[in-house]
C-alpha cells in the first residue's frame, strides 16, 4: 500500500487561520468588492488612504499635498500613511481603481498574517506547531482586535511577533568575536530589521510601541551575553531600516510642527489611554462577553477573555516562582513576609479612597494617616510587590538564565502598564504615581501619540507566547486535547455576534469643470463620503476626515451653517466650485436654498438622496486682506477677564494665550500703544488656538482713551478664514484700521458661542 503523506503542520495551521478568519470576517469576504467593514468612517479614510498612494510616487510634495481640506497643503501627514500595507492593497486598487477592495483585502489578510507571526514568534521557542497555533489564535483573534476593525493600522500588526522570532534566532546563533558571522546568522538579523521596517510603516504607533518593546528585549537577552560584534551586527542591519523611515519621519515632522504647528493636548491623550479596570471591558460587538463593560474608555476595550488568563496563569503558576532549592535564611524569611506585608498595607491604602473618598486616620485628634488619592499607595505597592518578586530564588535564577517566560510575562506586565497613558487611573480615579509612559513622553514624537491604549497590542503578543509556552508544558496526549480546548476557547472569546459590513455609499459624481468640491451638510459623516467619492474622480475637496484637522476648517463651516455668502465667494475665488448636498442631513432644505441662490449657480444633478450644483468662479479675488505693515511698540495690556494673563498675548510664544472665557459674558481686551500714530492693521494671532475666534467683535481706537470711535464691528469667522488658509501654524487674524492718531485700541466681545475668545498674540501694525 502507499502510504498517505501528511500535509506539513504550517499548512494544516495555514489553512486553519484562512478558515477561522473567512468565518470570523463573514459577510465580509463574500462582499469583499464593495463592503464597507464595521462602519463608513475611518474604514473609507483607510480605503482613501490606500488609494491616493497609488495616484501620487509616496514621498514626494505630490504626495504630501493630498487633494483634501482644500487648499491646505501637507494634509497626508494628518493620518496615518499605511505604506506597510502597499504590498497587499497597492497592485488590488491600481489594477482595479476599487480602493475598498484593497482595503478589504488588507484587513481579512491581517488576521491570517496575525495568526501566522504568532505562530512563527511561538513555534521559535516551544519548537511545538500545537502550542504555537494556541498563540497565534490567541493574538488574531483576541478579543481587543474586534474593538479595533475600523482601524487597518492596528490590525495589522503581523511584523511584531516575525521581528521578536527572528531576534531569538539571531540571539542562539553560534556567533563569536573569533569566527565571522556565517550567511544563515546575518539574515535573522536581516529579518529581524526588515520586519520592524515592516512593521513601522504600517503603523507609526508601533514604530514607536514595537521600538520600546525591542529595547525591553535586548536588554533582557543581549545586554551581558553578546559580544559587542554580535551587538554591532545587529546594528548595521537596523540602520539601513532607519534610513528608510527617516524620510517619512522628517515629512511628518516638518509638516506637522514645521507647517501646522499641531500638538497633542495632555487631556486628549489621556482621553485615549486605557483604564485599569479596562481589562473587564469588553467591546459590545463581542459574541459572549459584551455584558462586559466596568468602564468605557475610547479605544479601551482590554478585555483579554478568560481563557487566555488562565493560560497565563498556568504557565506562570506552573513555574512554581515562590519554590525555593534551598531552606530560607531568618534574613530572608522576614524580608519576605515584610515585604508582604508592605505589598498589602499599600494596596489596601489605595482602595479607601476609590471606595471612600478622602480616608483619613485619626487618634485622639491628632491625624495620623490621610489618604485622597489612590496613585501614591498603589505605586508604593507595586514598587513592594516587584521587590518581594525579586527575592524569589527561582525568579532570580530565571532572571539569570534569561527565562523567555519571565521575560515575556513582565513585558505584559509593562505594556499594558504603557497603555495606561500619562496618567493612569483605575475606574476613573488616579492610580499610579509618575506613570511609565509619562517617562516615556520626555522622548521625542511620544507626546504626538494620540492613542497609548493601542500599546496593549505589544501586550498581546506577550501574553500570546506566554499561552503557548503553557501549553508546550504539558506531555502528550494531554497537551493536543488541551491544545484543542485552548483553541475553541480563544476563538469564543474573541468571536463576533456578527462582523458588521455595510454596502458601499452610492456615487455621487463631482460636476464637471471644477476646481474643487464641498460636500454639505458638514458632517462627520458626510466628510467621509466625500473622501470616498474622490476615489473615483480626484477633485480637491474643501471637506476632510483625518487624525488632524486643517486650520480653516472650523470657521468654514461656521460660515456655511450661518449661510454667509461669503464663504461661498472666498471659495469660488479658485474657481468654480462644485457642490454635493446630502437630503439625509439637509431635512428642512435650507442648505439646497443657500447654495441655489448663490449668483449663477446651476443645478447639475437631483436625486432622491441627494443633489449637485455647479457654482461660478469669482474673478474679484481675496475679500480680505493679508497681513501688511510693520509692528508698533505696545507699552501696556488690559483686559476683563484675567487681566493677570494679558503679558501672554505678548511673549512670543503661539502656544501661551490670554482668553476671555467662553463667548457667552461680556469680554474686552485693550492695547495702549507707546505713542500716537496711524495705525493701518489689528492682528490677533490664534496660533493652536484655532477655534477661539470671536463670535462678534467691536473695535474702537481712541487718542486719549476717553473719546472712542467704532472701525469694526461684526463676525470674525471669515478673517479666521483667510488667516488659517494664508498661515496655518500662526493663523494671524487681520482686522483693518486705517486710523491716523491711535494711541488706544479696545476690543469687546458681543457674540454668543461655545468656545472660548482667546488671543495668543497680538500686533498693532503701521
Amino acid at each position: 500500500m502507499t502510504a498517505v503523506r501528511k500535509a506539513p503542520p504550517l499548512v494544516l495551521a495555514t489553512i486553519g487561520y484562512v478558515a477561522l478568519t473567512l468565518a470570523y470576517t463573514w459577510p465580509l469576504p463574500r462582499h469583499i468588492l464593495h463592503g464597507v467593514a464595521h462602519d463608513a468612517g475611518d474604514p473609507i479614510l483607510t480605503a482613501w488612504i490606500l488609494w491616493w498612494s497609488t495616484k501620487a510616487v509616496p514621498l514626494t510634495a505630490a504626495w504630501w499635498n493630498a487633494p483634501m481640506y482644500y487648499p491646505a497643503t501637507g494634509t497626508f501627514a494628518f493620518s496615518e500613511h499605511l505604506l506597510g500595507e502597499a504590498p497587499l492593497a497597492w497592485p488590488i486598487i491600481a489594477l482595479t481603481g476599487n480602493a475598498l477592495f484593497g482595503n478589504n483585502v488588507a484587513l481579512i489578510a491581517s488576521y491570517v498574517l496575525c495568526g501566522l507571526g504568532a505562530h512563527f514568534l511561538a513555534y521559535t521557542l516551544t519548537r511545538r506547531h500545537d502550542a504555537a497555533f494556541v498563540a497565534g489564535v490567541a493574538y488574531a483573534f483576541a478579543p481587543y482586535r474586534l474593538a479595533q476593525a475600523p482601524h487597518i493600522q492596528v490590525l495589522s500588526s503581523y511584523w511584531a511577533p516575525v521581528c521578536l522570532a527572528a531576534l531569538h534566532r539571531y540571539d542562539r546563533s553560534p556567533t563569536s568575536d573569533l569566527q565571522p558571522p556565517r550567511e544563515s546568522t546575518l539574515k535573522w538579523a536581516a529579518l529581524a530589521s526588515a520586519a520592524w521596517l515592516m512593521q513601522s510603516l504600517a503603523s507609526g504607533y508601533f514604530l514607536f510601541f514595537l521600538s520600546v518593546l525591542l529595547i525591553c528585549w535586548l536588554l533582557w537577552h543581549a545586554i551581558g551575553r553578546w559580544p559587542l560584534t554580535k551587538l554591532a551586527r545587529l546594528a548595521a542591519c537596523f540602520v539601513p531600516a532607519g534610513l528608510v523611515l527617516l524620510p517619512v519621519l522628517l515629512g511628518y515632522r516638518s509638516i506637522l510642527h514645521g507647517t501646522y504647528g499641531f500638538t497633542r493636548p495632555l487631556e486628549e491623550i489621556q482621553h485615549f489611554s486605557a483604564d485599569m479596570a479596562g481589562l473587564l471591558s469588553a467591546s459590545e460587538e463581542l459574541l459572549l462577553w459584551s455584558w462586559v463593560r466596568v468602564v468605557q474608555r475610547p479605544e479601551g476595550q482590554l478585555f483579554p477573555g478568560p481563557v487566555l488568563v488562565v493560560l497565563s496563569a498556568f504557565a506562570v503558576l506552573a513555574a512554581r516562582p515562590w519554590a525555593s532549592s534551598f531552606e530560607a535564611t531568618r534574613t530572608r524569611w522576614w524580608l519576605r513576609r515584610s515585604l508582604g506585608l508592605l505589598f498589602a498595607l499599600f494596596l489596601l491604602a489605595s482602595i479607601l479612597p476609590i471606595v471612600y473618598g478622602t480616608w483619613r486616620l485619626t487618634i485622639g485628634g491628632v491625624r495620623l494617616v490621610s489618604i485622597a488619592r489612590a496613585d501614591k499607595p498603589l505605586t508604593l505597592a507595586i514598587f513592594a510587590g516587584l521587590a518581594l518578586l525579586c527575592t524569589l530564588p527561582r525568579v532570580v535564577d530565571a532572571a539569570r538564565r534569561r527565562s523567555a517566560l519571565l521575560f515575556y510575562a513582565l513585558a505584559a506586565l509593562a505594556t499594558w502598564a504603557f497603555a495606561l497613558g500619562p496618567d493612569p487611573t483605575f475606574m476613573n480615579h488616579p492610580a499610579i504615581y509618575q506613570a511609565p509612559y509619562g517617562w516615556l513622553m520626555r522622548l521625542p514624537a511620544f507626546n504626538e501619540l494620540r492613542v497609548p491604549a493601542r500599546f496593549w497590542m505589544m501586550t498581546l503578543v506577550c501574553l500570546s507566547v506566554v499561552a503557548a509556552l503553557a501549553i508546550a508544558r504539558l506531555r502528550g496526549r494531554t497537551r493536543q486535547v488541551m491544545a484543542a480546548i485552548a483553541v475553541i476557547g480563544l476563538a469564543l472569546d474573541g468571536w463576533p455576534q456578527a462582523f458588521s459590513v455595510y454596502a458601499e455609499p452610492d456615487r455621487r459624481p463631482t460636476p464637471p469643470g471644477v476646481v474643487a468640491r464641498l460636500e454639505l451638510p458638514m458632517t462627520i459623516d458626510n466628510d467621509a463620503l466625500a473622501l470616498y467619492q474622490q476615489t473615483f474622480d480626484g477633485v480637491p475637496l474643501y471637506n476632510g476626515f483625518s487624525g488632524y484637522v486643517a486650520p480653516h476648517r472650523y470657521a468654514m463651516q461656521e460660515l456655511l451653517n450661518a449661510r454667509d455668502n461669503r464663504i461661498l465667494q472666498a471659495m469660488t475665488s479658485r474657481g468654480p466650485l462644485g457642490v454635493v448636498i446630502d437630503h439625509a442631513s439637509d431635512t428642512d432644505g435650507a442648505m439646497r436654498q443657500f447654495i441655489s441662490a448663490y449668483p449663477g449657480a446651476v443645478v447639475q444633478e437631483t436625486h432622491p438622496a441627494w443633489s449637485s450644483y455647479r457654482l461660478p468662479s469669482n474673478s474679484a479675488g481675496d475679500l480680505l486682506p493679508d497681513v501688511e505693515g510693520t509692528p508698533i511698540a505696545i507699552k501696556s495690556l488690559d483686559a476683563f477677564p484675567s487681566p493677570p494673563h494679558t503679558p501672554r498675548a505678548v511673549d512670543g510664544n503661539l502656544t501661551t494665550r490670554w482668553s476671555g472665557g467662553v463667548q457667552r459674558a461680556a469680554a474686552d481686551f485693550t492695547i495702549e500703544l507707546a505713542e500716537t500714530g496711524p495705525v493701518r492693521q489689528l492682528v490677533t494671532d490664534l496660533g493652536e488656538f484655532w477655534t477661539d475666534f470671536p463670535v462678534r467683535l467691536r473695535i474702537e481706537v481712541s487718542q486719549d482713551g476717553v473719546s472712542w470711535d467704532t472701525v469694526f464691528t461684526g463676525g470674525t469667522a471669515l478673517n479666521t478664514y483667510y488667516a488659517a488658509v494664508r498661515h496655518p501654524k500662526q493663523v494671524p487674524v487681520v482686522y483693518p484700521i486705517g486710523r491716523d492718531h491711535v494711541r488706544f485700541i479696545r476690543l469687546t466681545q458681543l457674540g454668543w458661542g461655545t468656545h472660548d475668545w482667546s488671543i495668543a498674540e497680538v500686533r498693532a501694525l503701521k
